[in-house]
């Protein structure tokens, strides 16, 4: 796909991010995608459990907002990097790790490299963030299964 086709995708998807329509937001992922969430290991397979863990970390910070730093694509690849800001008011639960609602805020940089399929949809998701950060900020331990 050109480059700029991913950039809509990507942008598309920014737009749904955090938003009420979840659905619409995991009709951009292949169903068997592959999402690893680097600074916790966890592994997520296939759009059912990316759709389990979107509404639980969304339902634990539901006042989160979002600004865009950086967009840019490739043939197969494109890279989204944002700011995410919100308040735990809810535990989060990322398989490998939670994250305790202690009612705190944070503000976090976020990268994420997407792989698409030449039909357009995702299927593969690498996400970067720095964990120490988001348990200092919010307070809790946090904690490793």
């Amino acid at each position: 796909m050109a480059p700029n086709e991913l950039r809509s995708i990507l942008l598309r998807y920014f737009d749904l991010l955090y938003g009420e329509q979840l659905e619409t937001l995991l009709d951009l992922f292949a169903d068997e995608v592959d999402w690893l969430i680097v600074p916790t290991a966890t592994e997520i397979r296939g759009k059912a459990q990316l759709r389990e863990l979107a509404a639980n970390h969304w339902r634990a910070s539901p006042n989160r907002v979002k600004k865009l730093v950086n967009l840019f694509a490739s043939e197969e690849y494109a890279c989204l990097e944002y700011i995410s800001a919100g308040t735990v008011t809810a535990d989060a639960d990322f398989v490998t790790t939670k994250i305790e609602a202690t009612g705190r805020r944070y503000e976090l940089s976020c990268c994420f490299v997407f792989h698409f399929r030449p039909d357009g949809k995702i299927d593969q998701v690498r996400e970067y963030f720095d964990l120490q950060t988001v348990q200092h900020q919010v307070g809790g331990q946090g904690n490793n299964p």
